[in-house]
């Protein structure tokens, strides 16, 4: 078992992720001073929200003991990563929807799922680096030393896909008092429409590992260039209060369509 101590001083929180990150089992937290204090217990507790298989095992007043009991290989990789990628692609089609109804529940259910989306994420990097470490533990969960290093940046695409559909969900609260004209959100819809399209073949590619489908995706990128051409078009007569956090939202799609051109060129 790999054992990692940090001392509780500033930012200690990231400490845990990282050493969650490259695989530490144990992770001993040591307090600088004469007793932990209970603010920096509710720190603790609250990190490990985001650590999926870690437990506090021991306490007393000077250190805490985290374990993760979760093994690496225990957690299908592909599909971990295809779950993930599925609550990414939910949150773009919820936050679209939420757009057309300017739904303000809607759009914060969006940005509540991205906690669950950077749970996860953390979990296939730890088990990806896991991966590359021990090529037992890689030939055990069905990857090569390569596939580890496109998984990696492929779920990176994938939780970024994620942090856009949560930038566009909070723009849906600036909308609330100046309708949005029905030219302009057509746009966006057929915009988002082609966004959805390329990333949905993309991971598809990649897990069936399809050149052919993926070369396909790759060549929507024109589609796409006049899609986002179309929609800035349409947004440029619009005031101030609309134009802003309505380029916002098409920036978002156009960056969500390029995470599925990136995952598509790793098939």
């Amino acid at each position: 078992m790999r054992v990692a101590e940090i001392e509780m001083g500033e930012g200690f929180t990231r400490d845990i992720t990282a050493k969650y990150l490259y695989g530490y089992d144990i992770i001993r937290l040591k307090s600088k001073g004469p007793r932990i204090n209970p603010y920096q217990r509710e720190e603790v507790k609250k990190s490990l929200q985001q650590l999926i298989g870690v437990e506090i095992v021991e306490e007393d007043a000077r250190e805490i003991t985290l374990q993760c009991l979760l093994s690496p290989s225990a957690v299908p990789l592909r599909r971990t990563m295809k779950r993930t990628y599925l609550i990414a692609a939910k949150m773009q089609e919820e936050v679209i929807t939420a757009l057309k109804e300017l739904d303000d529940r809607l759009a914060k259910n969006v940005i509540n799922r991205d906690e669950e989306v950077n749970r996860l994420y953390f979990l296939i990097v730890r088990q990806l680096r896991a991966a590359i470490q021990d090529p037992r533990l890689a030939e055990k969960m069905g990857v090569t030393a390569i596939e580890c290093l496109d998984y990696r940046a492929v779920v990176k695409s994938i939780e970024t896909l994620a942090d856009h559909a949560v930038k566009i969900a909070k723009q849906i609260p600036l909308l609330q008092k100046t309708p949005i004209p029905q030219t302009v959100l057509q746009k966006i819809l057929e915009l988002s429409k082609i966004t959805q399209e390329i990333h949905s073949n993309a991971i598809e590619a990649l897990l069936r590992k399809d050149v052919n489908l993926a070369a396909k995706t790759i060549d929507k990128k024109p589609d796409l260039e006049k899609a986002l051409t179309e929609a800035y078009e349409e947004i440029l007569n619009q005031a101030a209060v609309l134009a802003t956090p309505l380029n916002t939202i098409v920036d978002m799609l156009g960056r969500i369509a390029e995470c599925g051109i990136d995952i598509a060129d790793l098939t």
